[in-house]
């Protein structure tokens, strides 16, 4: 586990650098690519070998024995010693002396842990105030984020691919000398975009139109692949495969740090993307003749329920201090934006039908303070969800877009243990 770092810190050193290279990468943000109407490619994410699935285990569930590994695999004793033997000359597994007892009769069974130099990745999200930078390796948690604050001018696209390129920097850095080498790098964006190049068409909180950001990343990080996608997306794949969405078959997943809300929706595992930009829960419309929102539309579902709007109704700075004031302005508020949330949530669910509906970040503190209200919200909209009886639940990850992005990262490793190459051991 890394150490948190200051909040604000970035190498000084590299601020005349910065600078220049923000004007020089101007001219491909002018040449930014048309938009494209067809859906993003679909992603081939399911291993495709004895070994591949291994590593996908050993990832997603940590180290275990090589009994429950081969059960839960169903694979044969031989064509689990060939797995082993190929991620172990990869340097991806070991087997270690350490032993666990079996389930049943039997000997005691080896332990698979990931190797001392398995590769590791880089995961970043960027937030309207903020950018959040970690490291994952397989089958271990995130390391603690380190923070860097944005101010309004760090916002353009060109300066803001310059400072996340400096903290992902800084992050790899950080792991000279363990003989371990950075698989991939992926980040989670506000706003809708173009998965497979990280084109932003629309990100409302950086008040960003069309811009290339992965053409103005890459550039910049050279020498590792980059990975795009959405907050919300890698917000719902992580409570998915981790949290609270695990073993759904319909998961309406909606997230909130404060400002704009986010949604996705994983469907018999796989995420629903629909022509690319599915789930764009923050602007349902619940008041025709409401509220002007950004987007150009009015009475948008995050004008009412998002924690920057409650922080406005009760009167306080933060949306924290609106969930945990006492005043009766503040109690009055938490109740209308629990309720237009539950209304919101009500035609979300008449239109998917989930058989969950996780809540995550600010989300999930306002289901907290109000959870009758937000329910018989969702039950008195939606026949489908009271006939389900359904009840949205709180999120269980503390950092599930970070969890998320260390998995996209890694996906291409786990789709494929060969495209590392051998260690050379």
């Amino acid at each position: 586990m890394t150490e948190r770092a200051d909040p604000g810190q970035v190498d000084s050193a590299r601020a005349g650098e910065a600078e220049g290279q923000a004007h020089a990468l101007r001219q491909v943000h002018r040449e930014a690519p048309p938009r494209s109407s067809a859906p993003p490619d679909a992603p081939d994410t399911a291993p495709r070998t004895a070994a591949a699935r291994l590593l996908a285990l050993l990832h997603h569930r940590g180290p275990l024995s090589r009994s429950s590994a081969t059960s839960a695999l169903g694979l044969a004793r031989s064509a689990m010693g060939t797995a082993l033997a190929e991620l172990d000359e990869l340097g991806l597994v070991r087997t270690t002396t350490d032993t666990t007892a079996a389930s049943g009769r039997g000997r005691p069974s080896p332990l698979v842990v990931p190797a001392p130099e398995a590769p590791f990745v880089v995961a970043a999200v960027l937030r309207p105030s903020c950018l959040k930078v970690t490291t994952g390796t397989i089958g271990a948690p995130i390391a603690p984020p380190r923070l860097r604050s944005l101010g309004a001018r760090d916002v353009e696209p060109e300066r803001l691919a310059v400072v996340l390129a400096d903290q992902i920097g800084h992050a790899i850095r950080r792991q000279d000398g363990r003989d371990r080498v950075c698989a991939g790098i992926a980040v989670a964006i506000p706003g809708a975009l173009r998965e497979r190049d990280g084109f932003v068409h629309s990100s409302l909180c950086y008040d960003w139109t069309d811009v290339p950001f992965g053409q103005l990343m890459a550039p910049l990080l050279p020498n590792f692949p980059l990975h795009f996608d959405r907050d919300s997306n890698l917000t719902a794949m992580a409570e998915y495969r981790r949290g609270a969405a695990a073993g759904a078959s319909n998961a309406l997943v909606l997230t909130c740090d404060g400002r704009g809300i986010g949604g996705a929706l994983m469907n018999a595992g796989n995420l629903f993307t629909g022509g690319g930009h599915a789930v764009e829960a923050g602007h349902l419309m619940v008041d025709s003749r409401g509220e002007p929102c950004p987007c150009g539309s009015r009475g948008c579902l995050e004008r009412y329920a998002d924690g920057a709007a409650l922080a406005r109704a009760a009167a306080v700075p933060t949306a924290g201090e609106a969930l945990r004031s006492t005043t009766a302005r503040a109690r009055r508020a938490r109740r209308h934006a629990a309720s237009v949330l539950g209304s919101g949530l009500a035609g979300l669910a008449t239109v998917l039908d989930p058989d969950r509906i996780v809540l995550t970040g600010f989300l999930a503190g306002l289901l907290a303070a109000e959870p009758d209200v937000l329910t018989r919200e969702i039950h008195r909209g939606s026949l489908l969800a009271r006939t389900r009886g359904i009840q949205p639940v709180p999120g269980e990850l503390a950092e599930p877009m970070l969890t998320g992005a260390v998995d996209h990262a890694f996906a291409p490793l786990l789709r494929d243990p060969q495209r590392i190459g051998p260690t050379g051991r």
